[in-house]
């Protein structure tokens, strides 16, 4: 869908190899996501931002100044489903997503898009203290 790949876009990043990339579900994606901004570039080349906040609330800004936020939830199967206000008609859609190293990958039946995080990837892996 040409207007998924517009809003989220394809970043200039390589793909990751699907072999070592985690999928992030549930609290492992609240923990990736928290305090980091996941940032792309569109088809068109232009730079964008989108946060995820505590709560269910996410927030997109790009380079040319266009805003929106929305809400995000996890819906059965550990998806992101992201509704905007304006941005994809306020549709939902649900993207599994992934990480490889400093790669986050999202995608659905329609697109594949990859991008980074601003404030770097956090462990995923739950490990005790002693």
């Amino acid at each position: 869908m040409k207007t998924v790949l517009a809003m989220l876009g394809l970043a200039a990043l390589v793909i990751p190899s699907v072999a070592s990339a985690e999928r992030l579900r549930g609290d492992n994606f609240i923990t990736v996501m928290g305090n980091n901004t996941l940032t792309a570039k569109n088809e068109e080349g232009v730079r964008y931002h989108i946060f995820f906040l505590p709560g269910g609330q996410v927030t997109y800004q790009d380079r040319t100044g266009k805003e929106d936020h929305g809400t995000w939830t996890i819906d059965r199967s550990g998806d992101v489903c992201i509704t905007w206000s304006s941005l994809m008609a306020g549709k939902q859609n649900c993207y599994q997503v992934s990480v490889d190293k400093n790669t986050i990958t999202w995608g659905n039946k329609d697109s594949t898009m990859h991008g980074g995080l601003l404030g770097g990837v956090q462990a995923v892996e739950m490990e005790k203290k002693p």
